[in-house]
């Protein structure tokens, strides 16, 4: 395997009005749009990216799209880059959810409480983890750019730096930020850069 840098790009500001969103469509605020558009001049400015993967939810993917065809990238679009599926979470007022399950998130988080119709943390992670060792294992090039979400990109950080979920979750990238990994063979992953999203003047 040659070596790479991978810089891992969260979706920018949604307006979620206070309810939990997984899977369910929102599209990214005039904000959450900007928020994006200055973290690729960042990023290209490191580097040019080579190969592009997303999530489908249009949050991520609209960007996605956009600029792959306007640099000549390719795109791969996979369904296991979405966000945990919440189940019948999603949508759900976070005030209500705090009240029907006091402290649902660390319960969450621990693998303790799953949402109703939802997924386990243990399928999360393997679907995103399957995600990724296909895509990475099917592209070339030094700089590779995945557009997807905080749970995403959190299971992929423990993965990659080897450390537990609940270390990796203190690496916070903010809504329209990244992080950015170099990929050595037979050598651990190390982090390169991690950039919250520019502020307009």
């Amino acid at each position: 395997m040659n070596p790479y840098t991978l810089t891992l790009l969260r979706h920018g500001e949604i307006d979620h009005q206070g309810s939990l969103v997984g899977q369910r469509e929102i599209a990214l605020t005039e904000d959450g749009q900007a928020m994006m558009e200055r973290s690729w001049k960042q990023i290209v400015a490191l580097a040019p990216v080579s190969t592009m993967a997303t999530s489908p939810l249009i949050r991520c993917r609209e960007f996605a799209v956009r600029h792959a065809l306007a640099t000549s990238v390719p795109l791969k679009v996979d369904d296991r880059f979405s966000e945990f599926d919440f189940g019948a979470w999603d949508g759900m007022l976070l005030d209500g959810l705090s009240l029907q399950h006091p402290g649902w998130e660390r319960e969450w988080r621990s693998g303790k409480l799953s949402a109703p119709q939802g997924e386990s943390r243990e399928v999360f992670q393997t679907r995103v983890l399957s995600g990724f060792s296909e895509w990475i294992s099917a592209t070339r090039g030094s700089h590779r750019l995945l557009v997807t979400h905080a749970a995403v990109i959190t299971s992929l950080l423990a993965e990659l730096l080897d450390m537990e979920s609940n270390i990796a979750r203190l690496i916070t990238v903010q809504p329209g930020g990244f992080v950015q990994l170099s990929i050595l063979e037979d050598h651990p992953a190390y982090l390169m850069h991690l950039e919250a999203p520019q502020i307009s003047e």
